[in-house]
C-alpha cells in the first residue's frame, strides 16, 4: 500500500505518508480512508508527507479529492502542511492542489522539510 495514515502529537495531528508510485485508484482509496479516519478523530491539523512519492495522481483526481472533502464534511478550518521532495513535476501538481484548496477555504501550505511544516501547524493549533 503506497500510503499510511496515523496520528501524532505536538501538535495533535493526522499524518498521511505516501510512497512510490500512487495510482489514481490508490489515491482515491487514501482520500476515502483519510476522510473516514478524520471523522473519528475530528482533527483540524494534517501533515501530508510526499517526499517518498515518485509519481503523483492525475490533476483530475487531485481536484476530485477536494470535492470529496466538501461532500464528506471535512471542516474548512482544517490546516494541511504538505512536505514535498525537490521534484518539479510533483511540485506542479501539488501547487494546483494547494491553490484549489485555498480557493475552497481550506488552509494548505507547501513545505520542503518536516520541521518547517510542523512549526506552521503549531501556529494553527
Amino acid at each position: 500500500m503506497p500510503f499510511k495514515i496515523n496520528t501524532a502529537t505536538n501538535p495533535d495531528r493526522i499524518e498521511v505518508t505516501y510512497s512510490g508510485v500512487v495510482s489514481d485508484e490508490e489515491f482515491r482509496r487514501a482520500i476515502a480512508e483519510f476522510i473516514e479516519f478524520n471523522s473519528r478523530k475530528k482533527c483540524l491539523l494534517v501533515l501530508t508527507d510526499l517526499r517518498e512519492m515518485t509519481v503523483t495522481p492525475s490533476i483530475l483526481n487531485v481536484y476530485d479529492s477536494i470535492n470529496m472533502f466538501e461532500k464528506m464534511g471535512i471542516d474548512n478550518r482544517t490546516s494541511e502542511a504538505l512536505i514535498l521532495p525537490e521534484n518539479k513535476f510533483i511540485e506542479k501538481n501539488i501547487k494546483f492542489y494547494e491553490n484549489a484548496c485555498l480557493n475552497r477555504g481550506y488552509n494548505v501550505r507547501i513545505f520542503y522539510n518536516r520541521e518547517d511544516a510542523i512549526a506552521w501547524l503549531k501556529m494553527h493549533e
